[in-house]
């Protein structure tokens, strides 16, 4: 894909659209949610949703302001917006939904992140894992009907909740069928969740490559560095400390423990500086296991104190519980 030129392409087709507001809103849509997040800081973007969200509805567009509200959501939540606040914001949205608007494919579109932000926060009265919201029946019948770009982001959303909450044998084999098939599909074009399905599915590859030396992990696992590669090119912002977080697991999975080391503490220094505090916790978090299988043990306690800190800051308490059990 030609990142350059589609984000010149929007940028002319917003000043031709002018002063009509309901072109504008379709155009902006787009533009913020499905272009711009290829070149600019992604947290920069996430605002101008919401003005695009309200501005559709002033002029009812509700197709056009619900789809704009999804984008919001799923943007929000894989980037690491505050889990308290953004809940509150999803909740919302889904109520307006429900009374006002009444679309079916919306209100099951977002459900899944209103569960996902509910079991990362450990809300004691909703889902305790994600295999409780998403199932293998759901992702089969979203296929089923046809509704690709929904089974992805259903299972982007697994393979995270997953992977932060290391549940890493339950997902195994939800990733070995899904994986390559989404990979060949991708080939074709680049949306948003793209980035996340591939980026957890790398780092769950590289674990279980580690184990097993399975080839079929580290071809997912290289497919998904060389796609992070080309992303890094177009934003070192929303990409940099994606990409160093994958290199990092793939030296540890070659022995490569020096280059590991490095990468690791470039990921966290990425993160913190592009402000993906919920990443900034895994790098911090991947890193002590790291070091402690080095034998590296001085840098472990210091380096889960940071990532309880950061896991703290999200709102991810529900994360945050679970860790004494890993260390």
């Amino acid at each position: 894909s030609d990142f350059s030129e589609g984000y010149s392409m929007v940028k002319t087709s917003m000043s031709i659209a002018g002063s009509d507001k309901r072109v504008l809103c379709s155009i902006m849509s787009i533009t913020y949610g499905m272009i711009n997040i290829w070149k600019e800081p992604i947290q920069a973007i996430l605002p101008q949703l919401k003005d695009v969200y309200n501005m559709s509805l002033k002029y009812g567009l509700i197709d056009n302001a619900l789809a704009t509200g999804m984008f919001h959501a799923y943007r929000a939540l894989f980037t690491g917006s505050l889990l308290k606040p953004f809940s509150k914001e999803v909740a919302l949205f889904m109520r307006n939904n429900s009374e006002r608007h009444k679309r079916r494919l919306m209100h099951l579109c977002v459900a899944p992140i209103s569960n996902g932000i509910s079991c990362l926060r450990g809300n004691s009265s909703g889902p305790q894992n994600v295999d409780e919201f998403i199932t293998e029946e759901h992702l089969a019948e979203a296929l089923r009907n046809k509704e690709t770009t929904f089974c992805e982001c259903m299972l982007a959303i697994k393979l995270m909740c997953s992977f932060i909450f290391r549940r890493l044998d339950e997902i195994k084999a939800t990733v070995r069928q899904y994986l390559e098939p989404f990979e060949r599909q991708g080939s074709a074009s680049a949306q948003f969740v793209n980035i996340y399905r591939l980026f957890y599915g790398g780092l769950l590859s590289l674990h279980y490559y580690r184990e097993s030396r399975d080839q079929f992990w580290l071809d997912r696992a290289e497919h998904a560095i060389q796609k992070m590669e080309v992303w890094t090119a177009e934003s070192v912002w929303n990409f940099e400390n994606k990409l160093f977080l994958l290199q990092a697991e793939r030296h540890y999975a070659s022995g490569e423990m020096d280059c590991a080391a490095e990468k690791y503490k470039l990921a966290q220094e990425s993160s913190k500086k592009h402000r993906f505090v919920h990443e900034e916790a895994l790098a911090c978090e991947l890193a002590a296991a790291f070091h402690e299988n080095a034998g590296n043990v001085q840098f472990v306690a210091e380096l889960i104190d940071r990532a309880v800190n950061c896991y703290q800051t999200w709102g991810a308490e529900g994360k945050v519980e679970s860790l004494p059990l890993e260390r």
